[in-house]
């Protein structure tokens, strides 16, 4: 019996905080421990089913014994395998609990050759299948792992864990069943057949349901129930390279783009790699075409059968392929590198070209589980797996140079999915096409990728000059809108501050909102508000509020001198607005009984005079500068500016003197609205409507005036307009997320760095 103390948990530097704590961190382990105890016992009750099957498609009787004699062994030590793995996991939990350091990399003897031994070679292919599906997991989990992650620091007093690891992290997990299998003998061949089973069988289905489990243990402990994972945002990477950092620079010796000492990633991927193996001995550098003399088959035996595959020939029992499934290879959805990795055909590759292989699929790993790729889109991207590694074997500078022609393509076609919807026919046909032709025609010559990048990029330039026009015109009636809307809100305002209070006869009212206010707001939209037209325009109102308003004695003759210059203003402003004869003439009738009444009446409760800036006193006829005969406003002037702004939808009888202005209600910022407020405009954003319905849209224009934000599709198109704090809901609610814009391929790569590092 295997017994651990948790005890030992305090009696190192890092530990629980707490006893209560520690009593979690037990209930987390034994969890752990027995749902992984099923899911292994699950796992190889398969192993030996896909022994007898392979040994059935063997190419001869060594390799069908082979398989015969490692179902047998699997057999005997099945028990043993699996006690040994919850031992291996317990002492892997209890190591980073008590933050014990790892062994350091065993110093290699010799002159310093860079060639491995056989011993090496296991372990390096043992330890590239373990880093493998770590980053498998960190993808795919990525969101219960950091949530997981973060409670777990906090349980341990380190809330980075920089310290130490996550005690349930892919690595415990997979080092214990890479330790659990140290005792087959039957070689390596086997030892990578299972791996591979419980990569897909262990990794692929069962860790996720265990991170959920733990955090719904840790929440249910009240162990950071209402934590939430950051918003990271990675460096802009210049001209669509990988973002540097001084650790990434230091490994890979970066120097500026275009010199000679070009930064080497495959350099960096190699070091980083095989530190992680038992012997940390490089493997051979260098430039150019790899070297393929460890295949079974040869350089030409290889990339012929993996031409083959990538063809659909169905006939691949004779090129050393034989068993994988072509369907996969067609469809796209599955990582098929790591099929031909464990093939004869690739049977005895070593060094770089092992590292190539492996390089290529964890690559791959990213790629199909990248959700900023729309998942029709995606599957014609994997079907280019094998083009891929092929580009990757005749030239490594494939990982080096960002201008390489195969990986400028990959960006393309990527790029080129972020906006795509399934509407968009035109754009899947050409991607479609481009793939196929590579399917098809690809062999040697990387130059048919530099052909199709440029095919694509006519397309995508043409798509762009289309959607560019659509995209002004939209972003030209987002502006007049918004003008419009600015110069209702200034003409409700200029009527309600005169008005206000008082008590007008209903045919002023009238007159007020269904006509003049228009006049007002063609005025005010066609000449602005510094023009002589739009003060004209506010004195006449002002003159008219003001004739009908209760008068002393003394006011009478002011008032009948202003009458006819006042009915000529107002005579002029209806033409304008087209309001009818008939309803003029029969508002100025009552408009001239109201006048008789004011200038009539004499009253001992008159109003006291008012002061002499009062906004409604009589303007003096040398203020009100007569219109001038060629400005003369016709009554089609409101139509013709709406037409010419494109807002022919747009209402302007809708300002009434009772309605009061729109008032936002502030919000105070948080990293939602600063992500809205730090949108590039381009940025491709994906939003998700309450029906699960997916749309893209780009941001293509944020007014000045208003801070609007206009998103178009992919033809130019309007797809939403929204405000700063609207766009900043959408994001906390998670609803819209920005679509990542570096390039793919360094996506994938970065990606990879991290997770080996």
């Amino acid at each position: 019996m295997n017994i651990i103390h948790m005890n030992e948990f305090e009696q190192r530097r890092r530990g629980p905080s707490s006893p209560a704590h520690t009593e979690i961190l037990r209930e987390c382990r034994e969890l752990a421990a027995r749902e992984l105890a099923a899911a292994l016992t699950r796992m190889m009750g398969k192993v030996d089913d896909a022994l007898f099957e392979l040994a059935e498609k063997a190419e001869n009787n060594a390799i069908q014994s082979l398989y015969f004699d490692a179902m047998r062994e699997v057999r005997i030590k099945r028990s043993a395998i699996e006690a040994s793995f919850r031992t291996a996991f317990l002492a892997g939990f209890n190591a980073e609990i008590q933050r014990q350091p790892p062994a350091g990399p065993a110093v290699a003897d010799g002159d310093g050759e860079l060639e491995l031994d056989l011993v090496e070679h296991d372990a390096l292919e043992e330890s590239l299948a373990v880093s493998n599906m770590v980053t498998k997991v960190g993808v795919a989990c990525s969101q219960e792992l950091g949530l997981l992650e973060r409670r777990m620091g906090f349980l341990l007093g380190d809330p980075q864990l920089e310290q130490g690891g996550n005690p349930v992290g892919p690595a415990v997990i997979c080092n214990a069943f890479l330790e659990a299998c140290g005792d087959i003998e039957s070689g390596l061949k086997v030892k990578l057949i299972i791996l591979k089973l419980f990569d897909r069988y262990v990794v692929g289905e069962d860790i996720l349901p265990l991170y959920q489990k733990l955090n719904r243990l840790l929440t249910g402990k009240n162990i950071l129930p209402d934590i939430r994972l950051e918003l990271k945002r990675r460096p802009k990477v210049p001209d669509g390279g990988p973002a540097a950092s001084p650790t990434t620079a230091g490994q890979a010796g970066e120097a500026p783009e275009g010199e000679v000492g070009e930064q080497d990633l495959f350099a960096a991927l190699q070091r980083l790699m095989l530190s992680r193996s038992p012997g940390g001995v490089p493997a051979g550098t260098g430039s150019g075409a790899a070297a393929f003399s460890g295949f079974s088959g040869g350089r030409s035996g290889f990339i012929g059968g993996l031409t083959l595959l990538q063809q659909g020939d169905g006939e691949l029992a004779g090129s050393g392929l034989a068993g994988i499934d072509s369907s996969a290879v067609a469809a796209g959805t599955v990582n098929v590198i790591r099929d031909i990795k464990a093939s004869a055909l690739a049977a005895g590759a070593s060094g770089v070209d092992a590292m190539i292989i492996n390089v290529v699929e964890m690559l791959f790993d990213y790629i199909l589980s990248d959700s900023n790729i729309p998942d029709p889109m995606k599957a014609l991207i994997g079907r280019l797996q094998i083009p891929l590694l092929k580009a990757a074997m005749l030239d490594r500078d494939l990982f080096s140079r960002k201008s390489h022609p195969a990986r400028l393509l990959l960006n393309g076609l990527a790029e080129a999915a972020n906006g795509w919807t399934e509407q968009d026919s035109a754009l899947y046909r050409k991607i479609e096409g481009i793939v196929q032709r590579i399917l098809v025609e690809f062999e040697e010559d990387l130059e048919l990728f530099a052909e199709l990048h440029s095919e694509l990029n006519e397309f995508i330039a043409e798509e762009q000059r289309k959607a560019a026009e659509r995209q002004e015109r939209s972003a030209r009636l987002l502006a007049g809108k918004e003008r419009l809307r600015l110069a209702k809100a200034q003409v409700r305002l200029e009527i309600e501050r005169r008005t206000r209070g008082r008590a007008l006869p209903r045919f002023i009212e009238q007159f007020l909102v269904s006509y003049w206010q228009n006049l007002l707001l063609v005025t005010l939209c066609q000449e602005g508000d510094e023009s002589l037209a739009w003060k004209r325009a506010l004195a006449t109102m002002d003159n008219l509020l003001w004739s009908i308003a209760p008068k002393q004695v003394t006011e009478r003759e002011a008032l009948v001198k202003l009458l006819p210059s006042l009915l000529a203003a107002l005579r002029e402003g209806v033409q304008t607005i087209s309001m009818r004869e008939s309803d003029f003439q029969d508002f100025l009738a009552r408009l001239a009984d109201l006048h008789a009444e004011v200038v009539n009446r004499v009253t001992a409760q008159a109003l006291e005079e008012p002061p002499a800036d009062d906004p409604l006193q009589p303007v003096a006829a040398e203020e009100a500068a007569p219109v001038e005969e060629d400005a003369e406003v016709t009554a089609a002037t409101l139509h013709r500016l709406i037409r010419e702004n494109g807002l022919e939808d747009v209402e302007v009888e809708e300002i009434t003197l009772s309605e009061e202005a729109d008032a936002m209600e502030g919000a105070p910022d948080d990293e939602f609205v600063e992500m809205a407020r730090n949108l590039a405009q381009g940025t491709w954003v994906e939003f998700t409507a309450d029906d699960g319905q997916t749309s893209r849209a780009r941001l293509t224009w944020v007014s000045p005036v208003t801070g609007s934000f206009l998103f178009t599709n992919r033809q130019g198109l309007k797809a939403a307009e929204m405000t700063l704090q609207g766009l900043a809901a959408e994001f906390r609610r998670g609803t819209a997320r920005p679509i990542e814009n570096a390039p793919l391929f360094e996506r994938a790569v970065n990606s990879l760095l991290d997770g080996l590092r």
